[in-house]
């Protein structure tokens, strides 16, 4: 692994056409970098916080025997971090350049030509998590936020970055550790203490007891709090799409089953240019997962240049989509089945025929190869699809890795405190042993400490950081 102290920098923004870029740096002389840089913005040379003053945003220009030379005066804002009260617990920047792929290129360049390195993927949130400033959970959801596609999947990706579930996690590590420096004081002290000295705490099971219990309840309802956010709003629900080639019907087909006009539906091809997710419900209106009408793939459209580059990416933009589905609906129009490559992207894939009140006279069927007939006019076929799609939702059980381990360290902890109360009750007819109850205290102790990663090993952190992108 390499240094944690090592001089980074990486883009933080997509290298795309945008208002604003941002290029992130910290490390071992991140001070002298930012001098051969820059200068203010009337031309006097950089002045920094020192580690002692909170964050402040400088109005600087490139200087101009670096990258001023060749880009002049552009308006450039320097955020910067002066110590351990920042963001990953050491000097940070953030410079926030005009929006521009080459110029975030050129800057990332000569911060390499004065002694960085590029940062490899999650490395500053790593450096954050080693420095305490977030827990393995709120690292885990920098991941949730980047992949965040829709306004309800940001919000709960943000959310689970403010870092409430584990605050609340490492605060009953604390409280189970209080209470094994407790038990240990007894059994180290209690022999040498004389009648008239301060007693040491109580270890008795009417003591102890409520404390695990209390312990235990509390971690029962973080588990339940972290799986409702998994299942509840669009983040943690299966993600059905309608795919196919351009004006087939797949709009008027979701409008049908998500039972009003959200899509736009035009007789002519290529009317979706971008994905448009609703929410299909059941029977009993539960929310069961996100169905998405998909732009047309296949051929590019149109007989202008500009036409036919917007097409292509609005078939790009679909087949993004399509891979990361868990189910995709294959549309297809009459007895010609084009052939997509759909069923490749997803474990679950329904073969669909649409319109079939222009191409089979209006009948539904359901043929050997599992394929429904519908029509999104007369409603044929509809509710056949509709229960296809929820079986097919119902097997599908989500869970993202914070929560799997979250669950895996409750599950383990809780197992400890039961042996830990079975050892208070004295099951064998004989008193508590103290040194074992410290001993199944102290293993939910570390349980949880894999959790928020106050006790982690380095085959989780690799696995947790190695999903996260350059820059972040």
């Amino acid at each position: 692994m390499d240094s944690t102290t090592d001089l980074i920098v990486a883009p933080a923004t997509a290298p795309q056409p945008a208002a604003r870029s941002i290029v992130r740096l910290t490390g071992e002389g991140l001070g002298s970098v930012l001098f051969r840089l820059f200068v203010l913005a009337d031309g006097s040379r950089l002045r920094l916080p020192d580690k002692h003053q909170d964050a402040q945003n400088v109005e600087v220009r490139f200087h101009p025997g670096s990258l001023g030379s060749r880009w002049g005066e552009l308006p450039v804002s320097l955020l910067f971090w002066p110590g351990p009260g920042g963001p990953l617990g050491a000097a940070v920047a953030e410079v926030q350049l005009p929006g521009s792929a080459p110029l975030q290129a050129a800057l990332v360049q000569e911060v390499c030509r004065f002694g960085a390195r590029l940062a490899r993927g999650g490395e500053f949130s790593l450096r954050s998590f080693l420095a305490g400033k977030i827990d393995l959970l709120q690292a885990e959801a920098v991941v949730a936020v980047v992949d965040a596609r829709t306004p309800q999947e940001l919000s709960q990706a943000l959310d689970r970055m403010a870092g409430g579930i584990g605050k609340k996690v490492e605060e009953l590590r604390e409280y189970l550790l209080d209470l094994v420096a407790d038990i240990e004081a007894a059994i180290d002290f209690a022999d040498d203490l004389a009648p008239d000295s301060v007693p040491v705490a109580d270890t008795t099971e009417a003591a102890i007891g409520p404390k695990i219990q209390h312990v235990r309840q509390h971690l029962d309802r973080v588990a339940v709090q972290l799986v409702a956010r998994d299942s509840g709003g669009q983040a943690g629900l299966p993600r059905v799409v309608l795919a196919g080639p351009p004006n087939i019907g797949k709009s008027s087909l979701f409008n049908r089953l998500v039972g009003r006009d959200m899509a736009l539906v035009e007789n002519e091809a290529g009317t979706t240019r971008d994905w448009i997710a609703g929410e299909l419900c059941d029977a009993a209106g539960i929310v069961t997962c996100v169905l998405v009408d998909l732009a047309g793939i296949g051929e590019a459209s149109g007989n202008l240049l500009a036409e036919r580059e917007v097409s292509m990416a609005a078939d790009k933009v679909a087949r993004e989509e399509i891979r990361r589905a868990d189910v995709v609906i294959a549309c297809h129009e009459g007895d010609s089945e084009r052939d997509l490559g759909l069923g490749d992207f997803a474990t679950e894939y329904i073969p669909v025929v649409t319109r079939v009140d222009q191409s089979h006279g209006g009948k539904a069927s359901t043929d050997g190869r599992g394929c429904i007939r519908t029509s999104a006019r007369t409603g044929i076929g509809v509710e056949a699809l509709r229960r296809r799609i929820l079986d097919a939702v119902s097997a599908i059980h989500r869970e993202t890795p914070a929560t799997i381990r979250l669950r895996a360290g409750i599950s383990k902890a809780n197992e400890s405190l039961v042996h830990a109360e079975k050892n208070m009750t004295g099951c064998d007819g004989g008193s508590p042993d103290e040194a074992l109850l410290a001993v199944l205290l102290r293993q939910a102790i570390d349980s949880l400490g894999e959790v928020t990663g106050a006790v982690v090993g380095t085959d989780i952190l690799d696995r947790v950081f190695s999903r996260h992108c350059i820059g972040k």
